[in-house]
């Protein structure tokens, strides 16, 4: 009866830390249940169920944002940045996905202009891809609105398409609208701590992190929940 009480009371206690430190409450269990390595899974994963078939994808970033110096080629560096977090996700659980190494896929952007008007399963092909991962930053900050650039706090607002190339006409196997805010509950960050290459570079790791997640699976304690 007294082990039964301490449980209950180590429950109600990490309740009740949970509730007000706005962490997930439906993540609770999890922890509370001895052996077990608690992941979230992703609502668009790539890899096959077949364990031994390989599967090849693509990631395709563009931008209209104006050409401000803090926002140049950030579209190229997003997907470097979601091609390395990917690949440790991937190796992580033990996926069998390839990704085309982004100089590639920049080269054939380089060389094809109008690539933005092509359709994802023709790039895919070329590529021979299974999936193509398209994202459209449609706008990007780094500084806190009023603060006349002495703050910084990111935000974004990107969408997300993946395309099976063997179903072009399906068409997106999966749509979302990502939006983000860093950091939120700690607020903005003085300028004059960091500069604005560095937080851009966190920023955009952040982000990154967080699109992975879409497309492999992450432990719990990992989640974003609890920080900020």
């Amino acid at each position: 009866m007294g082990s039964y009480l301490r449980y209950r009371t180590l429950v109600l206690l990490l309740i009740a830390a949970a509730l007000g430190t706005g962490c997930n409450i439906l993540a609770l269990p999890f922890f509370l249940l001895p052996g077990m390595d608690p992941k979230y899974d992703a609502p668009c994963k790539l890899a096959s169920d077949d364990k031994d078939k390989e599967v090849n994808v693509v990631i395709l970033a563009s931008t209209e944002l104006e050409t401000r110096p803090e926002f140049l080629k950030v579209d190229r560096e997003l997907s470097l940045l979601l091609c390395s977090q990917l690949e440790a996700g991937f190796k992580k659980n033990k996926e069998k996905v390839k990704l085309v190494k982004i100089s590639k896929i920049e080269k054939y952007k380089d060389d094809h202009p109008n690539w933005h008007a092509m359709d994802a399963q023709e790039i895919g092909k070329y590529f021979r891809a299974d999936y193509v991962i398209n994202l459209e930053v449609n706008s990007l900050t780094l500084y806190e609105p009023g603060s006349v650039n002495t703050l910084f706090r990111g935000r974004a607002d990107i969408t997300i398409d993946v395309v099976d190339v063997h179903k072009p006409s399906e068409g997106p196997i999966y749509k979302d609208e990502y939006t983000v805010e860093y950091p939120k509950t700690k607020g903005p960050i003085s300028a004059d701590s960091s500069n604005v290459n560095q937080f851009r570079q966190l920023f955009l790791k952040r982000v990154a992190k967080e699109l992975s997640w879409r497309f492999t699976s992450h432990l719990v304690e990992d989640d974003h929940a609890c920080d900020d």
